[in-house]
């Protein structure tokens, strides 16, 4: 019996079948490490006090709606203003805003600077890609509500890459966002996924792409039952938005002109575009970050007045720069 259980195991075809699964295996658990790494970035551990930029913050803590306990900090603004709600990419954290937060703040606005589930000081571990950290920003939005030195009627929202991802999603179910600055936005986290991963993939290896996206694509439709974005844009018709796009790489650039083209525009809300080189997300210096932190201020100076007695008449105006 032994010796013809050996034979079995020897004979060719097995042979082949065993090295073609153990090939299987290899690659599924290839895969699945590549995924955890590029949705798993390490933390960023920057640590920026906002007094050192002259904002006056108070540290915050609050719940996002599904209780996962995130950091952030509730930047004072000129008293019973909107508040912008700044969110950052992957990997990155509410220190890296405040570069930029500085601006909104000098015109006046309070600001909630926050890190997303898995990020900077907040608990949890997230790796949606935004389809599951707009919950983050709903937790925001209840926070806000909760307070009486805001007001919470009226909200802006700044998101970078999954940020702004996030912010979209969370803006369609959350009336109170009417205003969005939107950075990298990207149609659904599967693009937004194969592009990270390529990062990852040496050239030599992308013909292996597809067979690395039927596999995480099933494990996506597994885990998130959120329709993708590009499919629920309709949703945002009566926000006002302003829609940042890099022009390089060009691929990209044709990705995020597409979704402005499909972005809803009607007499209660406009659309605006800004173009420039670089975005945060590929890198902004000197000339186009002052050009970046104007234009954000200068939409939302049109599209959330600090008052309702100095709101807006008519639609924002329209932002195309290059």
């Amino acid at each position: 019996m032994a010796k013809n259980g050996a034979s079995f195991l020897s004979s060719g075809p097995v042979r082949f079948l065993l090295l073609l699964l153990c090939a299987v295996v290899a690659c599924a658990g290839g895969a699945g490490a590549l995924l955890y790494a590029v949705t798993h970035p390490p933390r960023d551990q920057t640590r920026i006090d906002p007094a050192d930029l002259l904002l006056r913050a108070e540290d915050v803590t609050f719940r996002s709606s599904d209780g996962v306990l995130l950091s952030g900090w509730l930047v004072k603004g000129a008293p019973r203003a909107p508040v912008i709600i700044l969110c950052h990419d992957l990997g990155g954290s509410r220190s890296t805003l405040l570069g930029s937060a500085v601006s909104l703040n000098r015109a006046g606005y309070p600001l909630l600077v926050f890190d997303f589930r898995g990020h900077g000081e907040s608990s949890g571990s997230g790796w949606d890609l935004g389809a599951g950290e707009k919950r983050d920003i709903e937790g925001a939005v209840a926070f806000l509500k909760s307070r009486d030195d805001v007001d919470a009627s009226r909200l802006g929202l700044w998101g970078i890459g999954m940020g702004a991802y996030a912010g979209a999603l969370a803006a369609l179910d959350e009336p109170a966002i009417v205003a969005l600055a939107l950075d990298s936005l990207y149609p659904d986290v599967s693009t937004q996924l194969d592009r990270l991963v390529r990062v990852k993939v040496p050239p030599a290896l992308h013909f292996l792409m597809p067979v690395l996206r039927a596999g995480y694509g099933s494990y996506l439709a597994l885990r998130s039952n959120t329709p993708p974005l590009s499919s629920s844009l309709a949703g945002l018709a009566g926000r006002d938005i302003l829609l940042i796009a890099a022009t390089e790489p060009a691929e990209r650039y044709q990705e995020e002109k597409a979704i402005y083209a499909a972005l809803p525009e009607g007499a209660k809300g406009g659309k605006n575009l800004l173009e420039l080189k670089a975005s945060v997300v590929t890198g902004l210096y000197a000339e186009d970050k002052k050009t970046y932190d104007s234009a954000i201020v200068r939409f939302f100076a049109a599209a959330l007045p600090k008052s309702l007695a100095g709101s807006k008449s008519g639609k924002p105006i329209q932002v195309l720069e290059r």
